[in-house]
């Protein structure tokens, strides 16, 4: 037990000795001046440097001629575009600078002054955030470099938000989507409940079919058929005539039937 006791007691006195070590080294780097840190082979002036000659060559692009060539790039067919990126090092980060700049020059103004600049460095990249001033809207222009060998990777002009306006658009995005939600789930309870509707409609459906048949082979067996005109040929009758006249003579005259014969038969109208 006392033991046992020890080891607990040395794990919560290392463990207090590496959280103190930590917050030392983070006050040290915290007062470490931005300006005075190698970059991975950069220093702070240069990568200041790159991100406002960015900034001040796209500022003197042309716009129309700036949207004639995206145009144009946009208008090639994949394949093309692909040979021409290739043959042109570069030139994907340059298409995508000039487009995110077209999108939100119309919304900042004029241009004003220089703001801020700012350097992030993570475990893979470095990412410098030069910071503009204009009449509506500040501006962002990010620079995103590799540390393996600080190429660039991807330069973008972005729109700065206030937090309200962000936490509107956030809850916007929210009511949109909790919106899009309810309504899908809205129409699934629908489709469900159709399902039970289909077959009752579906037999009423048979029932009206079957009663519908059922009707038409009761009339059908109600009507009755013509009774058959019993045919009397005229010979018959003759026949039967003439025995009735030798009868009626027979008996007047007194003489059998055998000594007298019936030749024809003249009918009056």
């Amino acid at each position: 037990m006392e033991a046992n006791k020890r080891v607990k007691f040395m794990k919560r006195k290392i463990t207090m000795m590496l959280c103190l070590c930590i917050c030392i080294l983070g006050l040290a780097a915290c007062g470490t001046d931005p300006k005075s840190i190698d970059y991975n082979g950069m220093t702070y002036q240069e990568l200041e440097d790159y991100a406002i000659n960015t900034w001040e060559g796209l500022r003197d692009m042309d716009t129309a001629q700036m949207e004639a060539a995206v145009n144009q790039i946009e208008g090639m067919s994949e394949a093309e575009q692909i040979r021409l990126m290739e043959a042109n090092e570069g030139m994907e980060e340059e298409l995508l600078l000039i487009k995110s700049w077209l999108s939100v020059k119309s919304q900042a103004g004029e241009f004003v002054d220089v703001d801020s600049f700012h350097i992030t460095t993570t475990g893979k990249t470095t990412t410098t955030e030069l910071t503009l001033k204009f009449e509506k809207r500040p501006v962002m222009v990010t620079v995103v470099y590799q540390n393996r060998d600080m190429t660039v990777e991807t330069v973008t002009v972005d729109l700065i938000y206030s937090i309200g306006e962000k936490m509107q658009k956030a809850a916007m995005n929210t009511v949109m989507g909790m919106g899009t939600v309810f309504i899908m789930l809205i129409i699934i309870c629908l489709i469900i409940s159709c399902f039970g509707v289909i077959p009752k409609i579906e037999k009423k459906r048979k029932e009206k079919k079957e009663q519908k048949e059922q009707a038409a082979v009761t009339e059908t067996a109600a009507v009755p058929e013509p009774a058959p005109v019993p045919v009397v040929s005229a010979g018959t009758d003759d026949l039967e005539l003439v025995a009735v006249i030798a009868a009626a003579v027979a008996a007047y005259t007194g003489q059998s039937e055998d000594d007298f014969i019936v030749r024809s038969i003249k009918r009056r109208s």
